[in-house]
């Protein structure tokens, strides 16, 4: 892979756990009388052998290319987690396609993230015909808890914080890999989420935040795997193997803790999906 298609994923990482947990706007910005709609949208199957995918909301609408229907459905809904989807059609993570949508930006100058994703929402059902429901379903996790003498990281400054005019505040993940997180302006659910992605093979199971902290935080974190990958075959220099273990390491430098539970947490299952109507 290289140093382009690094950029390029990173920077959809960064923009996906935005997405996710950031709104850009108060949520009193509109009535419900006055909720945006796409003027324009045009959804092609893309076929290209070479996909490089994108997507992201714009100024004035979203844009995607060499996207799955299932990509799409996390942008619209939020969730990322491919464990918390079921259902579907078989071409759902397979079949690419192009999509773009625009709304009259003089009409709607503010537009809230949960806007944003109803109108994509609303497309996806409109040319894919989607229809889903939710059901929550109980999960072995782990809570991300604060631990007796309290936290050890810092809330980052707000001159810090990173900002996009359309996504606003940014979760920058400063470095990492499998025994490393580091983050900078990120949310406790943020961080509990990137724990559970690079800690996964740790873990086995997901984390959610339970810490009752409600700022932007700086993090770093370092353990040792239990089980180290050849790091010939990951590009990436191996992690001192006599570190802590990520439990260890998450009380002794972060001054938090990770207790078994279950939980229930929220999926979506898709009912029904077809092949995009013609534009």
């Amino acid at each position: 892979m290289n140093d382009r298609s690094v950029g390029r994923i990173v920077f959809v990482i960064l923009v996906a756990l935005a997405i996710a947990h950031f709104p850009l706007y108060p949520q009193t910005a509109f009535t419900p009388a006055s909720t945006p709609a796409y003027e324009v949208a045009s959804v092609r199957q893309n076929l290209n052998p070479n996909p490089a995918w994108s997507m992201s909301f714009t100024y004035d609408g979203v844009r995607a290319k060499d996207v799955t229907l299932l990509w799409a459905l996390h942008e619209a809904y939020g969730i990322y987690d491919s464990d918390l989807w079921s259902g579907g059609p078989a071409w759902l993570d397979k079949a690419r396609f192009d999509i773009e949508a625009k709304y009259d930006v003089s009409k709607y100058p503010i537009v809230t993230l949960e806007q944003r994703q109803a109108m994509l929402q609303q497309l996806l059902a409109d040319r894919f015909k989607v229809v889903v429901h939710h059901e929550a379903k109980e999960f072995p996790v782990y809570a991300l808890v604060v631990a007796r003498h309290g936290p050890k990281f810092e809330e980052t400054k707000p001159e810090d914080l990173r900002k996009n005019p359309v996504y606003g505040v940014m979760c920058m993940h400063t470095g990492g890999h499998r025994g490393a997180i580091e983050m900078h302006g990120c949310t406790m659910t943020q961080f509990a989420n990137a724990l559970g992605g690079n800690g996964r093979f740790d873990l086995g199971r997901k984390v959610v935040d339970q810490t009752g902290l409600p700022g932007y935080y700086t993090f770093a974190l370092h353990w040792a795997p239990a089980d180290t990958p050849n790091p010939s075959s990951t590009g990436l220099s191996a992690p001192d193997p006599s570190g802590p273990s990520i439990f260890t390491a998450v009380k002794e430098q972060l001054g938090l803790e990770l207790k078994p539970i279950k939980a229930p947490l929220d999926t979506i299952v898709i009912d029904h999906a077809e092949t995009p109507s013609a534009n």
